[in-house]
């Protein structure tokens, strides 16, 4: 099992709209598609900067699995609808993390 960090980071103006997208209707999209979210935060004090951790079998799977998402119709729609005013997002960045042996339970 790995966890994917991702972080994004919200065009300035645009952080409502990221915040609303996601509440209304990525996550019930991630859901659909089976994605395990383990946390989802905003950094105290920058509703613009958005971070979530999300569980894969395997960093292959977490490839797959964006693979899917980025090009179903649906997500496809409400990426048109929520930005018809411009992009929401400067940047995307992602991170696998492992948990070391010595960690494990």
């Amino acid at each position: 099992m790995i966890h994917e960090l991702r972080e994004y980071i919200a065009l300035p103006g645009r952080a409502d709209d990221l915040h609303r997208r996601f509440a209304d209707e990525t996550l019930a999209l991630f859901a659909e598609f089976g994605l395990q979210v383990d946390g989802f935060w905003h950094e105290a004090g920058n509703r613009g900067r958005i971070v979530y951790l999300v569980a894969f079998p395997d960093a292959e799977a977490a490839d797959a699995h964006w693979a899917r998402f980025q090009t179903d119709p649906r997500w496809l729609a409400v990426k048109a609808r929520t930005e018809s005013d411009g992009p929401l997002i400067s940047e995307i960045r992602s991170t696998f993390l492992v948990t070391p042996a010595y960690a494990r339970p």
